[in-house]
């Protein structure tokens, strides 16, 4: 049956594309036959709920996309056919093949899209088996390598008490932050590498966990794990990021999947995460519209795996140890080492999957600079693999693996796409370079089908996980620094290096980053080429229609740049340990009085913060206060850190006091255990927004933020 609906999928969207890109482009398709295609696209948007649908019906989802390929196809034979500036100048002909390539890279991406899209899976989880001894051994892995004891230590505590059978799991810390070459060092880097390697040592023996290290550090992480399979033989292998708490529920959800299929080599299961990026902090829409993330992980994953395509993201996967073996490991030729094993196995004829449950609670990058550093590595990964792993000249991989693997790494060249959009408005506007020869007649019946095709689209598809213009923003943040890192690639595919993301930093001011010099020359040009644009448009009456469109486009560039550039007034961020936000109704008392019913609003290994409704109980900084959690039938002791007013009551801030090991495994059962938490978190978040009402919020996001940017300007301005 799904053999029979990839060929029929694949079928009909081949027609599509074919059928347009074979017709002549002019005299064909008059403007009431491209204006009825555009209304069937709307019906048929509106018909199957728009944005706000979760679940789409799968013949109208292969309707929109046909409609959308053949309208997109359309344009691009037209742009090529019809527009390229050839009879003009040598800077004409050069921008105008720019720009065009700029377009193809966003075309062949949404056709992707289209594809992946068009049948995701969803997944049920298989139960395990009723005898506890028939249940796989499970190796549980957490490498780490800088980040502090204390980040590793909730990790572990959450992942040695998974609701699995206890003699079937074993739990192992891998130490890249002690190898005995690092200890060995002179000085303090010798002594901080000893000191962290005791502190891991004795979680694990205060946790019942293994703590495994190696002699050097060759390899990165891939070379962290593969020195750690010598020592450990279960059958599975659970690998977990240091900042990855899992859920009580992880292996429950996640083992029946190889039970049930012995060919299944990887599960991989969505990142989640319980702090904000840095765009989402500094421009404070974290819990306000989706996730950047969630893209990736709610939408294209599941998308991949109905074609076979879903693959390994480094955490919160499992993997089959045999098939490990069989490949020699974790690869380590690119510094995508995730992606790169995954093909590997593939190749070999064993499967992946993925199952849609977020059970993991992860940290995000705290500044910008590491946000960039962690993009820097994706990309340059990416772009590894094809150069000197190559797909196409992999045995066993079907053409659909083949060609969305291609797309994986035709993904990364975003960065130059962007930069030229970005680019082209002003050399039109100050030069007046022709870098397409068009009038408005054929840019109402070619070009704006197109693009208002392509947001219909995209509202329909991810809708509810990415609301309109903020793919603009993350792309234009990282643009300019990843189109250097992939250069670097390209030129010698073996020079990157991996590096680690730093996560868990603490910042005690508020600071301007340092990489926003590039957004205040390019947010400055925008807006000059607004003013000259308006004045050509009072004074060139007979391009007006070009210069009216153009000037939409560098409004828009202007108004994201704008949003970066608030993005990039980076936020004080004192917590050491991460919050996850859960409202559940508590009892608590103060100071032995008593009993008041309330809720918490967020809780952490640490602590929690309790929302106290007006009714006055008189709490003060220092009180003892015991909470009782009714789901749980079990209470800790707290001490008051502070109170602030919100929403009609109090906040007030919890610092468990930890008597034992149990209390430390409540803590964290309390704030991280319970998937069903998490599944209700995300939901949330996923809240689709109107095209209008998407743009007056980057409006509104990006004035403020650009403003609050300017104010923190001083003359000698701290870096990140």
């Amino acid at each position: 049956m799904r053999a029979a609906g990839l060929t029929t999928v694949a079928a009909i969207l081949a027609a599509a594309v074919g059928l347009a890109a074979t017709m002549p482009t002019m005299g064909l398709f008059l403007p009431i036959e491209q204006l009825l295609l555009f209304g069937a696209l709307l019906l048929l948007y509106h018909a199957d709920g728009g944005y706000r649908r979760y679940r789409k019906r799968p013949w109208m989802r292969i309707a929109i996309s046909t409609v959308t390929l053949f309208l997109t196809m359309r344009y691009l034979a037209w742009r090529i056919d019809d527009t390229i500036p050839f009879g003009y100048g040598a800077l004409d002909v050069t921008f105008g093949i720019a720009l065009l390539l700029a377009e193809l890279h966003g075309v062949a991406s949404g056709a992707f899209g289209q594809i992946i899209n068009v049948m995701p899976l969803d997944r049920k989880s298989p139960p395990l088996p009723r005898d506890t001894a028939e249940c796989p051994s499970v190796d549980i892995l957490i490498p780490t390598y800088n980040e502090d004891p204390s980040l590793v230590e909730t990790t572990v505590i959450a992942a040695t008490q998974l609701l699995y059978p206890a003699e079937r799991m074993r739990v192992f810390i891998l130490d890249d932050g002690g190898t005995d070459a690092k200890c060995a060092k002179p000085g303090n880097a010798g002594v901080e590498a000893r000191r962290r390697a005791a502190a891991l040592r004795a979680i694990a023996d205060r946790y019942g966990a293994t703590y495994l290290t190696r002699p050097d550090n060759s390899h990165a992480k891939a070379g962290n794990i593969n020195h750690a399979l010598r020592s450990i033989d279960g059958e599975l292998i659970l690998i977990l990021d240091c900042d990855h708490v899992p859920t009580e529920d992880f292996l429950a959800r996640t083992v029946g999947f190889f039970c049930a299929d012995p060919n299944l080599f990887l599960l991989q299961t969505p990142q989640n995460f319980v702090t904000a990026d840095p765009i989402e902090r500094n421009l404070r829409t974290f819990r306000m519209m989706p996730a950047e993330n969630e893209l990736f992980y709610s939408v294209m994953q599941p998308g991949l795996d109905f074609w076979g395509a879903s693959f390994f993201c480094g955490s919160a996967a499992v993997l089959r140890r045999s098939v490990l073996d069989e490949i020699g490991g974790i690869s380590g030729k690119s510094i995508t080492e995730d992606a790169e094993t995954t093909i590997k196995a593939m190749s070999r004829g064993y499967r992946t999957a993925y199952y849609n449950r977020p059970m993991v609670s992860g940290l995000q990058p705290e500044t910008f600079t590491g946000f960039i550093l962690q993009r820097v590595r994706w990309a340059q990964g990416m772009t590894q693999i094809f150069l000197l792993d190559n797909v196409w000249l992999k045995p066993g991989l079907t053409i659909m693996q083949r060609l969305l693997f291609t797309n994986l790494a035709f993904y990364w060249l975003f960065p130059l796409a962007r930069v030229t959009l970005l680019l082209m408005p002003p050399l039109f506007l100050f030069f007046g370079l022709n870098v397409a020869v068009t009038s408005p007649h054929e840019l109402l019946l070619y070009a704006a089908p197109y693009y208002c095709a392509a947001l219909i689209n995209s509202q329909y598809f991810y809708g509810r996980v990415r609301w309109p213009f903020i793919s603009q923003v993350y792309e234009a943040a990282q643009a300019i620094f990843l189109s250097a890192g992939i250069y670097a690639v390209l030129r010698n595919p073996t020079i990157p290096t991996f590096k680690v993301t730093p996560k868990g930093e603490v910042l005690e001011h508020d600071f301007v980053s340092s990489l926003a010099w590039p957004f205040y020359w390019l947010a400055g040009l925008s807006i000059v080429s607004i003013v000259v644009g308006g004045y050509r448009v009072l004074t060139e009456p007979h391009f007006r229609g070009a210069l009216l469109f153009v000037g939409v486009w560098v409004f828009l560039d202007a108004l994201t740049l704008l949003t970066v550039i608030g993005a990039l007034a980076e936020r004080r961020q004192t917590r050491q340990t991460p919050r996850a936000y859960r409202r559940e109704p508590v009892w608590m008392r103060v100071n032995a009085g008593p009993w008041h019913p309330t809720r918490t609003r967020d809780l952490s290994r640490h602590g929690a913060g309790v929302f106290q409704p007006s009714v006055k109980i008189g709490i003060q900084r220092g009180d003892d206060v015991e909470i009782f959690f009714r789901a749980h039938g079990l209470s800790l002791m707290s001490k008051v850190k502070s109170s602030r007013k919100i929403d009609g009551g109090t906040v007030v801030g919890l610092r468990y006091e930890l008597k034992s090991i149990d209390d430390e495994r409540l803590a964290v059962r309390l704030a991280f255990g319970n998937s069903a938490t998490l599944v209700g978190r995300v939901n949330r978040r996923h809240v689709g927004l109107g095209t209008f009402k998407a743009l007056g919020f980057l409006i509104k996001i990006g004035l403020v933020g650009a403003l609050r940017h300017i104010a923190m300007i001083r003359p000698a301005t701290r870096s990140d």
